[in-house]
């Protein structure tokens, strides 16, 4: 057992600490989410006074979502063998300084598409210190507080994520755009250093330590070791050995299936989702529904307090009803919340579904990740939680992409409609697949027949 000394060094509290030190990673997490917040509105609100064409709206979009599809690896490796804490810092500030290049293009008075190509590179920049932050956090979770209270400290962050998100940070961000793109700008970048300068308050360190017994079974099974092969490829052996640990969450997530399942139809709804956010600005704001930008950040913050909603209902209904229909109900939500906009451009029909569907986000993001954490190794909880955002998120932008093709060919409601029916269909795997038993099974590293029939 620890000592006292010894667990403020490793960045593992004891329970009598671990609410102040939770408090503090809380409060570094809640300024950065509502400069994600300002971000989401400024990112679709800026792009569409700088263009009419609904494609490159949705580009930018797609700018803030591709690093999604190949970044989670690296940064799943990088939180596995850094200390957390360090990363996130160094990546907030990281994103504080992309905000900036940004400020300097709008105060500069540069050329409107000159403005549009820096928003495209600024919203990737975002997307991977976003893709640190969310990963790195997950990770450090499971080493701020004990077990029994995961679901708690997640239901906590991830309230305060949809709180700031979409409850404060869309409409607060849309009055800011309104006022002067830049001052939405430079208070994200502000709240993003912040959030640094809170970080710097959570003592220890919080390097992952290799669980006790035998080495990486899955690096053992490929005979890929340190200096292991050398003498028979030369200098491929580091190189091999990085590769493998690289791709290692994605093939210990393959052999999982439940995992498997509920990866990839996290990569099915997530496409569907950015497809529907990358037309309802243009929808909304240019279309039909004919919103003021102050009016489409106050429509989507119905989003988050639906996710407040459901990430506080979460905990109980994990105990009542079971994780199984917890996911149905989201799915559902979903379809309806995508839907919506396919047949009313009532603005009252569309904010009560968009409502359902943050309920049913809410309530997914607190019990999968909580089961994440409960029973992944924490020296590989940054790999495959990797894997699973690259999967899962990487489907954020091929939505993105094939909204804005659709979109312009044919208008913002066919997205909508395309969307929920996809969604729709990521029922059949769930009902079939994914019972409670194969919910409860361990999603740890399993033996390389696992999975197969």
């Amino acid at each position: 057992m620890l000592t006292p000394a010894e667990q403020h060094r490793s960045g593992r509290p004891d329970q009598r600490g671990d609410g102040r030190v939770f408090a503090r990673l809380w409060a570094a997490t809640a300024s950065a989410n509502l400069g994600d917040g300002l971000v989401l509105a400024l990112i679709p609100l800026l792009a569409v006074q700088l263009t009419a064409s609904s494609g490159l709206v949705a580009g930018a979009k797609l700018a803030h979502t591709l690093p999604w599809a190949v970044a989670p690896l690296v940064v799943g490796l990088l939180v596995d063998s850094m200390d957390r804490r360090h990363l996130i810092i160094f990546f907030d500030l990281f994103r504080a300084a992309a905000l900036a290049a940004l400020l300097a293009a709008l105060l500069l008075d540069a050329t409107a598409l000159f403005v549009l190509y820096v928003l495209y590179l600024v919203a990737c920049c975002l997307a991977v210190g976003e893709a640190v932050a969310d990963i790195a956090t997950t990770a450090l979770v499971p080493s701020v507080v004990p077990g029994h209270r995961l679901e708690w400290a997640n239901s906590w962050i991830r309230g305060t994520e949809s709180v700031l998100n979409e409850f404060v940070g869309l409409p607060l961000g849309g009055l800011l755009v309104a006022l002067g793109p830049a001052w939405a700008v430079g208070g994200a970048g502000g709240l993003y250093a912040v959030a640094a300068c809170a970080l710097l308050m959570l003592h220890g360190k919080y390097r992952p330590a290799a669980q006790d017994g035998p080495p990486d079974r899955d690096v053992v099974e490929h005979g890929v070791r340190s200096g292991e092969g050398a003498g028979q490829h030369g200098d491929d052996g580091l190189d091999g050995r990085r590769r493998h640990l690289l791709t290692a969450g994605l093939r210990i997530l393959w052999r999982n299936r439940p995992l498997r399942t509920l990866t990839l139809m996290s990569t099915v709804m997530a496409g569907c989702w950015s497809a529907w956010l990358a037309v309802l600005v243009v929808y909304t704001v240019q279309g039909p529904v004919g919103l003021s930008p102050v009016g489409y950040g106050l429509l989507l913050t119905t989003l988050g307090a639906g996710a407040v909603i459901g990430a506080a209902l979460a905990p109980r209904l994990a105990r009542t009803v079971g994780v199984r229909w917890i996911l149905v109900t989201d799915v559902v939500a979903g379809v309806v919340m995508l839907g919506a906009p396919a047949v009313s451009a009532d603005v009252a029909v569309i904010a009560f579904a968009t409502f359902l569907g943050g309920v049913g986000s809410g309530l997914w993001n607190v019990v999968v990740i909580s089961l994440r954490q409960r029973l992944i190794p924490q020296d590989r909880l940054g790999r495959i939680s990797g894997a699973i955002r690259c999967l899962g998120w990487g489907g954020m932008p091929l939505g993105a992409a094939l909204a804005a093709g659709l979109a312009e060919l044919t208008g913002p409601r066919p997205v909508f409609a395309l969307a929920a029916v996809l969604t729709a269909l990521t029922l059949v795997p769930l009902l079939r697949i994914l019972n409670e038993p194969a919910l409860d099974a361990p999603a740890q590293e399993t033996s390389p027949a696992a999975g197969k029939r």
